[in-house]
């Protein structure tokens, strides 16, 4: 379509054509000839940039929310070069970035643009737009490219030094002593944790999953803490996103002193429960989304009897509900119900309160 200068322009040309008609002057209808000649070659190479071209995008598969990585778009090559391409990439849950191409020709050209993920969550984008103003700036085109992909933005965590796992005594704070492998039978896999041995990695799993993998023993398998999330529409969007950052931050205090981490939440009436190593925690988190509709109290009753839960909700009484239960359990809240923190402790069950503002790993460890 046109711009605001096309229509300027085009007076300026009908100008100059009723000059050239009235004065009869040969050079004013070479001057109006050069000009709809600019026009015409304005719209020419504005059209043609804007036909579909090879595209391909290049971006991590999984990054943390808040950190900065870079994509590189692939572009080309065509038969005929196209000039002054300009494309945006919006890859859902990041900044939108953009990347200017003088030329398209017979190479293929390799652009990179650095963006920045804001919202955690499992996204595909299918998509970006080019468009072009061509040679002259006179008229501006755009078209949709199917470019596919797919991303995983975990959720931002904290390394907490100390937090009151429920039902231990002095175990939050020292790490698991690493059991001897000899005379123990192959359990399985599981995520390598800081103080295993070297020589347990099962380097076959390690190159499929693409981070370090380790056998695990019999002997080594230990009880398990439950991260329950009040995955319903309650309270608001941001103090959920909170209450996800300290499920991750708890998560990876549980997995790096031994322990496997178990994440229950709800996805609709159906409980989703899963036992997970560090890194398929993180996963895990990232898929969770408000629609549950199940309590805290429904989540631990689908839990192997006996198991300890750290829940995560804006509800003092939902935490509440569970303590009732004989579970022995850590509440972590929103701040919108720190009053209700107060119940909770008279009942004897650790509170944790999340303070709009502040960072979530200094709320759990104070």
């Amino acid at each position: 379509m046109p711009t605001r200068d096309a229509a300027a322009y085009a007076i300026l040309t009908l100008l100059l054509l009723f000059v050239a008609v009235n004065l009869q002057a040969g050079w004013v209808y070479a001057v109006d000839a050069l000009l709809i000649g600019f026009a015409v070659a304005g719209w020419v190479t504005t059209y043609a940039a804007v036909r579909p071209v090879p595209v391909s995008r290049s971006m991590p598969a999984e990054v943390v929310e808040g950190g900065t990585f870079p994509v590189t778009l692939c572009v080309g090559p065509v038969r005929w070069t196209r000039f002054f391409v300009q494309m945006t990439d919006e890859v859902p849950g990041c900044d939108p970035g953009g990347v200017f191409i003088p030329a398209v020709g017979r190479r293929a050209e390799a652009v990179t643009y650095r963006t920045t993920a804001r919202r955690r969550g499992v996204y595909t984008v299918t998509s970006l737009e080019v468009r072009s103003e061509g040679v002259s700036g006179l008229f501006r085109l755009r078209r949709a490219l199917a470019v596919p992909g797919a991303i995983t933005i975990l959720p931002r965590y904290a390394a907490l030094r100390s937090f009151p796992l429920p039902g231990r005594r002095g175990q939050e704070l020292t790490p698991f002593p690493q059991p001897a492998r000899t005379g123990v039978d192959v359990a399985g896999v599981r995520d390598f944790r800081e103080g295993d041995d070297p020589t347990r990695i099962h380097w076959r799993s390690t190159a499929r999953r693409g981070y370090l993998v380790v056998r695990e023993f019999e002997r080594e398998v230990m009880s398990a803490a439950a991260v329950i999330i009040d995955s319903r529409p309650l309270g608001d969007p941001e103090g959920f996103e909170d209450l996800i950052r300290a499920a991750a931050s708890v998560s990876h205090f549980i997995t790096h002193r031994g322990m496997p981490a178990i994440i229950a939440f709800s996805r609709g009436s159906r409980a989703a429960i899963t036992t997970t190593g560090w890194m398929d925690s993180l996963r895990t988190l990232a898929a969770v989304e408000r629609d549950g509709e199940l309590t805290p109290a429904d989540l631990c009753a689908a839990l192997p009897p006996g198991t300890a839960a750290v829940v995560f909700t804006p509800s003092a009484d939902a935490a509440a509900a569970v303590a009732a239960g004989g579970t022995p359990v850590t509440a972590v809240l929103t701040g919108t119900e720190s009053s209700g923190g107060l119940l909770l402790e008279a009942m004897g069950v650790p509170v944790r309160v999340l303070r709009p503002g502040e960072e979530v790993g200094a709320c759990l460890e104070s």
